[in-house]
């Protein structure tokens, strides 16, 4: 066995037994002797991607591919590579490579379906087990989110209420509080969250469904009441949830001293680290912020949401090189992350340096006047029908808690999914500009946006928004995003061209810097607008009794 296989099969025991930092730093020494080595290539691939260096995964990936003959191990690795930066068109192709050569390739099965999940494509899950293939209990569990995803919030129960898994028992727990939220049978709701363990992974996460549920309906007594009592669990990541949640329910006092308690137990926890530097930075404390998320580092090097916090608050600080390190950083374990593809064009602003090629307004914010689909007259007739579905849809009272809207209501399932005439009518009549966005882009490898752009595309979620007066949207941007956009149903008489009132303005970070909004675009019934999803964008409060209806979506590359 030569120096490089025993390299390789040590490397690679460190690797299985988790000892990933320890591992990867063998394969960067052992890169400078035999760069060539497909082996040490590949298991580099792997060894980047276990510590979420993906664009390290990605050129070890290539090279090796170069080398050798493709397998079906190594597209299936291609394919995790592709799905941890967020590319899932590029993944999936990946999986069914590796199907193709090897049909009983049966980890890239498993992945193709996990990946229609993380996707949020509930259709494709659901074709997929009915296709002959045993998932076992991980396709019942499958089958029951997807059909959550499709709005088939009883059917979903019957398939939870079947099932009996130790596997699966918390994936279990949080579908049926996710469908029972929905449904309103919140006292049911209740009873299965407490069923859920307070060191559950879910918790936090299933908290903040709990917490949605009664807060859109108005129940601000139950809402408050579920989070003290999660204050006194004993799992850290809920107790940091409700102090999140405390804070978007307008609790800001009582949250900061829940901090300082849970701070005071737990001084080396990095989710509380990366909490208390958050609230710092909201207050304006952006030397406190920084340092703090300096802490959670040093703790956990490269935990993305610690970088990802860094960057914002040392962009705040002004503290501006530090900001393009740490941006750096988190763009090599995410390079599609639409937030940090946000901060550098932010970071290159402020520096006084040319941020054109990101924030091209003219180019990339592109306004569309549509044409309304078979069986309407002209668009007001469309956008009339269009707007008396919307409204069956806008049940809730209040706007939900994790949502970037102010004063209004947004709807529940993904709009795209609804097999309705109307709303097919709509996705039928926004085809022609998306398409014709996309031609109009090109292609570019070298360029953020346009390096994605495949001239193909699936919406990847689309919702209803209904602000009522001073209702708004903070500045934004949508992480997992490629294209979004707003389509206008029902504009308000105060919303016109006299002034900015509702108008969607760009530019504009949620940041504390100075950055004013540079371009803006006028909300008219039957306007489309599309734009990257990492623009910064958000619209002006507007006055008067009226409603402003809009059907927002998002794009990713098919």
């Amino acid at each position: 066995m030569s120096d490089a296989s025993k390299t390789v099969t040590r490397l690679h025991g460190l690797y299985t037994a988790g000892d990933y930092f320890k591992a990867e730093l063998g394969i960067r020494d052992a890169l400078q002797k035999w760069p060539e080595d497909t082996d040490l290539l590949q298991l580099g691939a792997l060894t980047a991607l276990a510590i979420n260096q993906v664009v390290t995964a990605h050129q070890r990936m290539d090279a090796a591919v170069d080398r050798m003959v493709m397998t079906a191990e190594l597209a299936n690795i291609k394919g995790r590579i592709h799905k941890a930066s967020g590319d899932w068109a590029a993944a999936e192709v990946a999986y069914d490579m590796a199907q193709k050569i090897d049909p009983n390739f049966e980890r890239a099965r498993v992945n193709r379906l996990s990946l229609f999940l993380t996707s949020e494509q509930p259709n494709r899950v659901l074709a997929e087990l009915v296709a002959g293939v045993d998932f076992g209990e991980m396709g019942d569990v499958a089958k029951s989110q997807a059909l959550t995803d499709l709005g088939r919030y009883e059917e979903a129960l019957t398939v939870l209420n079947d099932l009996s898994s130790e596997t699966y028992e918390d994936q279990i727990i949080f579908q049926k509080i996710k469908c029972l939220g929905i449904l309103g049978r919140l006292e049911e709701m209740m009873e299965v969250f407490e069923a859920l363990s307070r060191l559950s992974s879910l918790r936090a996460k299933a908290l903040s469904v709990v917490v949605n549920s009664f807060e859109m309906r108005g129940q601000k007594e139950n809402s408050l009441a579920a989070i003290e009592r999660e204050l006194k669990s004993n799992s850290i990541p809920a107790s940091v949830k409700a102090i999140q949640l405390l804070q978007r329910i307008g609790h800001d006092k009582k949250a900061r001293s829940e901090l300082d308690k849970l701070s005071d137990l737990h001084p080396g926890d990095i989710g509380i680290l990366n909490e208390a530097a958050n609230v710092a930075l909201k207050s304006k404390q952006f030397e406190k912020s920084c340092d703090i998320y300096k802490q959670a580092l040093l703790i956990k090097p490269g935990d993305f949401v610690s970088l990802s916090g860094f960057a914002r608050a040392a962009l705040s600080a002004g503290q501006l090189s530090e900001a393009q390190s740490v941006i750096q950083g988190a763009l090599a374990q995410a390079p599609n992350n639409q937030f940090l593809l946000a901060l550098v064009a932010t970071l290159l602003r402020e520096m006084g340096h040319d941020y054109s090629h990101l924030y091209d307004y003219h180019s990339f914010v592109r306004a569309y006047d549509i044409t309304p689909p078979d069986g309407y007259t002209d668009i007001a007739e469309f956008n009339a029908a269009l707007s008396t579905k919307l409204d069956e849809l806008h049940t809730y009272q209040h706007a939900p808690v994790n949502q970037t809207l102010r004063t209004g209501t947004q709807t529940e399932m993904d709009l795209s999914l609804i097999d309705d005439p109307v709303l097919t009518g709509f996705f039928q009549a926004i085809d022609a500009p998306i398409k014709d966005y996309m031609n109009t882009l090109g292609h570019d490898a070298g360029h953020p946006l346009r390096r994605r752009n495949t001239n193909a595309y699936r919406i990847s979620g689309a919702w209803s928004v209904r602000l009522r007066e001073n209702g708004h949207h903070v500045n934004h941007v949508h992480p997992m995003g490629w294209l979004s956009s707003a389509y206008y149903v029902d504009v308000p008489p105060s919303v016109n061209d006299k002034n900015r009132d509702g108008w969607i303005k760009f530019g504009e970070p949620d940041l504390d810097i100075g950055q004013d909004a540079e371009h803006y675009v006028q909300p008219i019934s039957g306007r489309l607008v599309l734009f990257p999803s990492y623009m910064w964008h958000g619209t002006l409060p507007f006055t008067g009794s009226e409603t402003r209806l809009t059907l927002p979506f998002d794009v990713v590359p098919a």
